[in-house]
């Protein structure tokens, strides 16, 4: 059975459904959850920036994590293309509840027991946020003139969710922790994992070039590096004289 529409889901009612452990997963209430679809959290470069850009949902509202993926494609996607890597983009809200479904059967011969069972409790189908109003969903740090690219981008990965929502724009030029960023240094995410991977590789190097060179000691070594002299021409022994 395909996926439903988000209208099934995206109401906030009931208790949520989210005790899941990782360390003893049979301790778990919810079993056979699967996995979060939202790839990455954090994009683009943390450092000094001038404004910040959230998105904000008017109203309380549940969004599934296929739908969170596909926004945070859409908007990363512009931003990379417009300003490569002059842009922070955070994703606020984890998929935490886990929704459940109750499958019907929808092939043919099954007239009687199509409509599936009354207030089924249902089997675990997907992951889900519940974001109250007001609290922001994603979040962008930009320079005042990429500011209408991040508003087209926010529009694009708008059209992903469902509900209305509303950017609201703040000023975080004169923050101190804004301002203590520009003596850090630009720190990329992409370029972050690639330098510690050369940080963790060069010891490893370094130590198999070490022992490449050391020579070997004791007999063995002795016995490779000594190489056998050559006779001098004086010392060459006269042949026997034949009887």
């Amino acid at each position: 059975m395909g996926l439903r529409p988000a209208r099934t889901c995206r109401e906030v009612k009931g208790q949520p459904w989210a005790r899941i452990s990782k360390k003893k997963p049979r301790k778990s209430y919810v079993k056979g959850a699967p996995n979060v679809k939202v790839r990455q959290f954090n994009m683009g470069s943390d450092q000094y920036f001038d404004l910040e850009i959230d998105l904000v949902p008017d109203k309380p509202i549940q969004l599934r994590d296929n739908s969170l993926e596909a926004a945070r494609q859409a908007i990363n996607k512009v931003m990379e293309k417009a300003l490569i890597d002059q842009f922070f983009l955070q994703v606020l809200k984890y998929p935490h509840l886990v929704l459940r479904e109750h499958t019907n059967l929808g092939v043919a011969g099954a007239d009687r027991i199509s409509k599936g069972m009354k207030l089924a409790f249902g089997r675990p189908k997907g992951r889900m946020a519940r974001i109250g109003a007001g609290e922001a969903v994603f979040r962008a740090r930009v320079l005042k003139a990429a500011l209408p690219v991040a508003k087209t981008a926010f529009k694009r990965g708008q059209l992903k969710l469902s509900g209305a929502f509303t950017l609201i724009i703040k000023d975080i030029s004169n923050e101190q922790w804004n301002i203590d960023k520009k003596a850090r240094g630009v720190v990329s995410f992409r370029k972050k994992v690639v330098e510690e991977a050369k940080v963790e590789a060069a010891p490893a190097a370094e130590g198999a070039a070490g022992e490449a060179a050391k020579p070997l000691e004791g007999k063995e070594g002795e016995k490779a590096d000594a190489k056998p002299a050559a006779p001098a021409k004086g010392d060459a022994k006269p042949k026997a004289e034949k009887k």
